[in-house]
């Protein structure tokens, strides 16, 4: 630019001399290299921060399809460099496999489920068991009462029985002195009688008070043994409540200490195998939903789609391949064209007054003549150089490089002049900034960017 504007110097000079307005001499003959120095200090020097350029280069993702699942395929319908949108079928992986998982699956989950409703069963059975035990407890305690109480009427009884045997004893030991007597009597009668001595009369009463001391004596014996009979069944009687209340009691301690005990452990362990649930749900219907979902998942990934809107750069995939979900291996190259970026590599020293949101030229070998409006989107403070890689070892200052990386800016193509996810991916051209700085120097960059555009029809 500098020369061309020197060439239209001379050519004006040359005409001013021509029509006599200025005469030849050695001040005329040296400007043009005196008008040459002031365009590189006056203009082209402070272009290079306030108007500066850089190579453009065209950048678009590449995504690598690499399957979720592996298999063998059965389809592939896509075609190459074919625009595609998000979810269109690149291809299909046989979903047989993964089908018959989600059958078996299925139906675990639907045992699982009834599984569950019996262990819901078994816990409330459980609890109706430690209720009944309970229960069972409380009916031996007032079995125990009511034994305890029999053994004290009974004890009682026996008393009374002894007291009667006892009494009975006394009385026919008395009886029978008095039958004694009595017949002593009579025999004394009887011998007066027959020596005279003695009436009839006497022996007869005599006869009559023994008679009715020796019946008496016999009823008492009778009343004797009765008493003898009822101390014998009261003894048998409290032995028996006592014997019944040891029973109850025995029974009673095993529902206490070993019934009751396992039929609460067994609750518990029912009531925590059924109430064993998370988000609301039972656990082990939540592993099998969670297995089901996992399979569900790997069956949809059998079919696998286009990630974003693109196209296929080569598709080399046949059905009968099989594919395997291998990050090391991609099966085909599909190009994002919903985010393409632009970035110009701009110099460090002239990035001093580059900011956000100012104004850009942008110029494409593969459009030429063609200048497209742009914005800066955002600036990349880092490179290579800066970057540390992890290692061992100390940093080397050797492979320290004096030179300065140029810094990568990123813009952003006016959408109403193009769609800038529309250029190919690798196209590069020729970028400049209009900062707020050195703006006369503006009209000069606009022109060679100009000239650039034009250039590209001609320069390879």
């Amino acid at each position: 630019m500098i020369i061309f504007l020197t060439l239209l110097y001379v050519g004006v000079v040359a005409l001013a001399i021509k029509i006599g307005i200025i005469k030849l001499n050695l001040f005329w003959k040296l400007s043009p290299l005196l008008w040459m120095l002031g365009l590189f200090v006056a203009l082209f020097l402070p272009m290079q921060w306030g108007a500066p350029t850089g190579t453009a280069n065209v950048y678009q993702y590449v995504i690598e399809i690499i399957p979720n699942v592996s298999g063998e395929v059965v389809e592939v319908p896509v075609e190459p460099l074919t625009p595609l949108k998000r979810g269109d079928v690149l291809f299909k992986i046989d979903p047989v496999p993964y089908k018959a998982k989600v059958d078996q699956l299925e139906a675990q989950l639907a045992a699982t489920v009834q599984n569950v409703q019996q262990l819901e069963a078994a816990s409330d059975a459980a609890r109706a068991t430690v209720k009944k035990t309970e229960e069972e407890i409380d009916i031996k305690k007032e079995e125990i009462e009511i034994a305890t109480t029999q053994v004290v009427i009974s004890e009682a009884s026996r008393l009374q029985a002894d007291a009667n045997l006892s009494k009975s004893t006394s009385l026919v030991a008395d009886l029978q002195v008095q039958v004694d007597a009595a017949k002593r009597e009579l025999e004394r009668q009887q011998k007066l009688l027959v020596e005279n001595a003695g009436s009839q009369s006497a022996v007869d009463n005599a006869q009559v008070g023994y008679t009715s001391l020796l019946s008496k004596l016999h009823s008492s014996e009778a009343d004797l043994q009765s008493a003898e009979q009822a101390v014998t069944a009261a003894i048998a009687t409290v032995d028996g409540a006592k014997a019944n209340t040891r029973s109850v009691e025995l029974t009673l301690k095993q529902l206490v200490e070993a019934e009751l005990p396992r039929a609460k452990a067994f609750a518990t362990e029912a009531k925590l195998a059924a109430e064993s649930t998370i988000n609301g749900e039972h656990t082990s219907i939540a592993n099998v939903r969670a297995q089901l979902a996992s399979a569900q998942y790997d069956l949809e990934q059998t079919t696998v789609r286009a990630p974003a809107e693109g196209e296929v750069v080569a598709v080399t995939l046949r059905p009968g391949q099989r594919v395997a979900n291998v990050p090391l291996r991609s099966w085909m190259a599909f190009v994002d064209k919903e985010k393409t970026e632009i970035v110009v590599l701009v110099q460090q020293y002239a990035l001093r007054f580059v900011e956000k949101g100012q104004p850009a030229e942008v110029t494409f070998k593969l459009k030429p003549g063609v200048v497209f409006p742009a914005t800066v989107a955002r600036i990349l403070y880092s490179s290579s150089s800066g970057q540390l890689q992890p290692s061992g070892q100390i940093v080397s200052t050797s492979t320290m490089t004096p030179g300065a990386e140029p810094y990568a800016v990123v813009l952003q193509m006016d959408e109403e002049v193009i769609d800038q996810n529309l250029i190919a991916g690798g196209a590069k051209g020729t970028a400049a900034i209009y900062t707020q700085a050195m703006q006369p120097t503006h009209i000069i960059r606009k022109l060679m960017i100009r000239m650039d555009a034009w250039m590209n029809y001609i320069r390879p």
